[in-house]
């Protein structure tokens, strides 16, 4: 997911398959591999289990730049796709190998 919000933006990977034991354990399977998931993404995410909410998250948050920055939007737009290409190949080895099964 995209999120924009006035002072920042984020990517997301959002983990709601509607059943809050899958969510946690695809979460916790992906907490394994955190290191793996940091380094092929080049920066550190924010891992959120969401222990009261159903879903959980992992999430790279771009500060400085939101929506009322309307001159920095080509600039917000552009740091959006690349955080979301790098996000998506982060975890498409660990989805393939762990969470497919």
């Amino acid at each position: 997911n995209y999120v924009v919000r006035m002072d920042d933006a984020q990517v997301e990977l959002y983990i709601d398959r509607g059943d809050v034991e899958w969510n946690k354990m695809v979460f916790n399977t992906f907490l394994q591999h955190k290191s793996e998931i940091e380094q092929i993404f080049g920066e550190p995410l924010d891992w959120q289990l969401l222990p009261d909410k159903r879903a959980s998250r992992v999430r790279y948050v771009i500060t400085g730049i939101g929506l009322k920055n309307e001159d920095q939007w080509d600039e917000l737009q552009g740091k959006l796709v690349d955080a979301m290409i790098r996000l998506e190949r982060a975890f498409r080895l660990v989805i393939a190998k762990d969470i497919s099964k």
